[in-house]
């Protein structure tokens, strides 16, 4: 599911909302001051996309996400042309808060040839949490990423899209029922409830995103199956586990 970007600046507005999966997006013009309520049964993350933020008073700088437990408000302070994300998932546990540094991140390079990318994990399954898995991608110029296809179907994800410039995407969803390709841009945003999600980039830019899991409680891992006509394709070390079967 395609989400693309409304450029709604100083105003908190809702990407979508997906079986306790949701997505949130703040553009500031100036600075700004968001109050997030008290989530009773949700964990948040902040994530900064643009700019340098503050969140309960922490300060937290571009591409750095701040993870936000249940039963827990949230002050962030925004500055004047930022662009902030954040993101609900269910959850049952209390967790510390904390913010993940970019720079702290376990960085991937994958792929090789015309599927070579940089995949970077800033939150993972070691980190405090019940159900979010997330990061970045740095994909070459005019090269696929998310490749080969692999899916996760009990793992929704979203991917936000970001630093192309004047380049677009093609972000492919494919599974048993049906095919789909959409154009993505800076700020567009694709949903990936199901299925195989490949997808490549002009060659003015490689694909460049924001990826966030929301694994069912219990199943927080970046377990994969590959797509059967991919599954010799060499990935070298990757941030996957893959799922032989």
């Amino acid at each position: 599911m395609l989400f693309k970007d409304l450029q709604v600046y100083n105003k908190l507005w809702n990407v979508f909302n997906y079986q306790g999966f949701s997505l949130y997006n703040y553009k500031a013009s100036e600075e700004s001051l968001i109050k997030l309520e008290t989530g009773k049964d949700v964990e948040r993350l902040v994530v900064s996309l643009r700019g340098e933020a503050l969140v309960n008073g922490v300060a937290m700088g571009e591409r750095d996400i701040a993870y936000i437990p249940i039963g827990t408000e949230a002050l962030i302070e925004v500055r004047k042309g930022g662009v902030l994300y954040i993101a609900e998932a269910r959850a049952v546990n209390r967790h510390p808060f904390y913010i993940k540094k970019f720079s702290d991140s376990v960085r991937y390079d994958v792929g090789r040839d015309s599927y070579r990318r940089r995949v970077y994990v800033t939150i993972d399954n070691k980190d405090p949490g019940d159900s979010f898995i997330a990061g970045y991608v740095e994909g070459e110029a005019g090269a696929w990423t998310s490749y080969p296809p692999h899916r996760h179907d009990e793992k929704p994800e979203a991917y936000i899209f970001f630093g192309m410039g004047a380049g677009f995407g093609i972000q492919i969803l494919m599974d048993e029922e049906k095919e789909i390709a959409y154009v993505v841009r800076d700020y567009d945003v694709v949903l990936i409830p199901k299925g195989y999600h490949p997808n490549v980039c002009t060659s003015l830019a490689g694909c460049k995103y924001l990826w966030i899991i929301a694994a069912p409680i219990g199943k927080r891992d970046l377990s994969v199956s590959i797509h059967p006509a991919f599954r010799e394709i060499d990935i070298g070390r990757s941030h996957l586990t893959i799922n032989h079967k």
